[in-house]
């Protein structure tokens, strides 16, 4: 059994990392691809521009499970500081979509407890019985 570790933990084990550089690793995973030169000015001149990302980041980092991501892009799309043209027409900011994606691919690799492993870790001749039982043959 894997314990059931969150998402920041996960991110910094899968990539080897130190905790402490969650953020800045996630937040460069999240961005709009178009957003990186821009958004690094924009954080020097007011260090304040990027809090919404930096607490979006962090509420994602402690769940554990993909389900209650939603919940944090809710409160990242109403945070009080994601506000203003160059976040919301330019995009200049953290991609709620591109976040998930991290997070689901993160959480993936993991099997924790109660979960069914998936059908590529089973040995070759399971994998070939549930091939061809998909597939109609003997």
């Amino acid at each position: 059994m894997v314990s059931r570790s969150n998402f920041a933990v996960q991110f910094c084990q899968r990539r080897n990392l130190a905790p402490e550089r969650f953020v800045e690793e996630a937040l460069a995973h999240a961005l709009y691809p178009h957003a990186h030169i821009l958004y690094a000015i924009l954080v020097w001149l007011h260090p304040d521009f990027g809090a919404a990302d930096v607490d979006f980041i962090n509420g994602v980092g402690r769940l554990s499970r993909l389900q209650d991501f939603w919940g944090e892009a809710e409160e990242f799309a109403h945070h009080p500081r994601n506000f203003g043209f160059l976040r919301q027409r330019l995009r200049i900011r953290v991609s709620a979509r591109r976040l998930r994606r991290v997070m689901k691919k993160t959480l993936s690799v993991t099997t924790t407890e109660g979960a069914w492993p998936s059908v590529a870790s089973w040995p070759t001749s399971d994998r070939t019985a549930v091939e061809n039982v998909d597939a109609g043959t003997p």
